[in-house]
């Protein structure tokens, strides 16, 4: 929106403003303008209001009413407070402004100050009804139902009032009278909508007896608290629980860019996003589940699945190894790892992983141990492992990788290379790992066999880290 037309928004609702009520307009008038600031301010546009009012006073100089005006889109802060406390030195005799401050005094659950600046607007008029309503809410606060009752009644004596009606309502709500509180109640939001501890009290009483006017108010009270999380849930729950799950997404998603989610809201939203087949909606739920269930692995099994479906396999990878974090002993995890290895052409690091997951596997999970057995078979391990010194391991490795070679030959003549493994020995005679440092043959079923019949074999008990270089085929160092 460009400054002229922003300009010609912010006159167009001056103009629209027209004249507010003046001192001398009937109560009603007077109420329908504060109500108009008060639902601008539930509305978040509460400034634009202000600057309406402010232009206007310009204009009125003289007219107390426009500065109480100005002061109610403070409520109830206490520089509302002052603005109106500065506002009754000049004019004593401004029932609205005693009003205004009693009303402040209400919120902030000072009784004594709120029922003498209440009772001094009823002793400059007694039909004020204003200020019976207020002071009803004030009773109300302290839990003296009858006595609030009893104003409220007194107000709707002077006047068919929204906020007399609403006060009514609440406090039967409290007395457990269902059905008068939700007439009083349903009166109120009809006559002035926007009143959300009405409108709240509503929706409880509405919820209980699944009223059809429910989906309504719940609607309403969320636009206009469109920042109460509360509020939110409650829409988003009703869509849910009555099967509108395009109006529950809606609803959830909202109520998660309001910060701090919740299990059972991310939960909700994976199961809409995978109803509706939308994958990238779905993968973002799950990571959300993952991210506030801290110990939760299959939503990571789940980013996975669709990671690997548009062939990221790396960041399948990384969300396979976050959910391992989590659970070391899951075989189907590391059957998953390992399927990732197959599919990046790394069967040496696929059996690793296969064997990683043997002796987990459950009954629902996928067999590990067949998988590496497959592998193992492909590259030809011995039978026994070698075993002893290492110049006596390094001469049968060496003999069962050259018959192997001798049988990979024959479907690459021209196959030949120099193959170099390191291995860790702990001072037990375990092999804690065995890895590739240098690989000219370029066969990985080879390299496989090199890597795990060293790993498999039983060293003396000596910690040490020998590197076994096996020369296959003609091969001159160095080159």
């Amino acid at each position: 929106m460009n400054l002229r037309l922003l300009a010609g928004v912010v006159l167009a609702g001056a103009s629209a403003l027209a004249e507010p009520p003046t001192q001398d307009a009937p109560i009603a008038d007077v109420l329908k303008e504060l109500r108009r600031i008060e639902s601008a301010a539930w509305r978040g546009k509460v400034d634009e209001a202000r600057i309406e009012l402010q232009t206007l006073a310009k204009s009125r100089p003289g007219d107390p009413m426009v500065r109480v005006y100005i002061a109610w889109c403070s409520m109830p802060t206490d520089d509302a407070w002052n603005q109106l406390k500065n506002i009754s030195q000049m004019f004593p005799d401004l029932t609205w402004v005693h009003y205004g401050m009693g009303r402040i005094y209400v919120g902030w659950k000072m009784r004594d100050p709120a029922k003498t600046s209440l009772e001094l607007a009823l002793k400059k008029d007694p039909k004020f009804y204003p200020a019976l309503v207020a002071l009803g809410d004030l009773a109300r606060v302290k839990d003296e139902l009858d006595e609030a009752a009893a104003k409220y009644q007194q107000a709707l004596a002077l006047a068919d009032d929204a906020e007399a009606h609403a006060g009514l309502g609440l406090v039967y709500a409290k007395q457990g009278k269902a059905a008068e509180a939700r007439t009083e109640l349903t009166k109120a939001i009809t006559q002035w909508p926007d009143q959300p501890g009405a409108l709240r009290e509503l929706v409880k009483l509405e919820q209980a007896e699944k009223t059809p006017a429910l989906a309504e108010h719940l609607s309403m009270l969320a636009d206009l608290q469109p920042k109460d999380r509360e509020a939110r849930r409650m829409v988003a729950s009703f869509k849910w629980d009555s099967g509108d799950r395009a109006g529950a997404l809606v609803e959830y998603e909202r109520l998660l860019k309001l910060g701090n989610p919740e299990l059972e809201v991310a939960t909700r939203l994976f199961e809409l996003y995978r109803g509706k087949k939308d994958l990238e909606g779905e993968e973002r739920a799950a990571a959300l589940i993952a991210k506030i269930d801290k110990q939760a692995v299959p939503p990571l099994i789940r980013i996975a699945e669709l990671k690997e479906a548009r062939q990221d396999l790396d960041g399948a990878e990384n969300s396979l190894f976050e959910a391992l974090e989590r659970d070391r002993d899951a075989a189907d995890t590391w059957h998953r790892l390992g399927q990732l290895a197959l599919a990046k052409k790394q069967p040496i690091v696929a059996l690793e992983r296969f064997r990683n997951g043997r002796g987990k596997t459950t009954p629902k999970a996928p067999d590990c141990d067949a998988e590496a057995k497959k592998l193992e078979e492909s590259f030809k391990l011995p039978a026994k492992p070698a075993k002893g010194s290492v110049d006596r391991i390094y001469g049968m490795v060496a003999k069962t990788l050259e018959e192997f070679y001798t049988t990979r030959k024959r479907a690459s003549p021209q196959l030949k290379g120099l193959l170099k493994v390191r291995v860790k020995v702990t001072a037990e005679g375990v092999v804690e790992s065995s890895e590739v440092v240098e690989d000219t043959l370029g066969d990985p079923l080879l390299a496989g066999h090199a890597v795990f019949a060293l790993r498999d074999a039983e060293f003396e008990k000596k910690r040490r880290e020998p590197v076994f270089e096996f020369e296959l085929g003609p091969v001159k160092k160095g080159k």
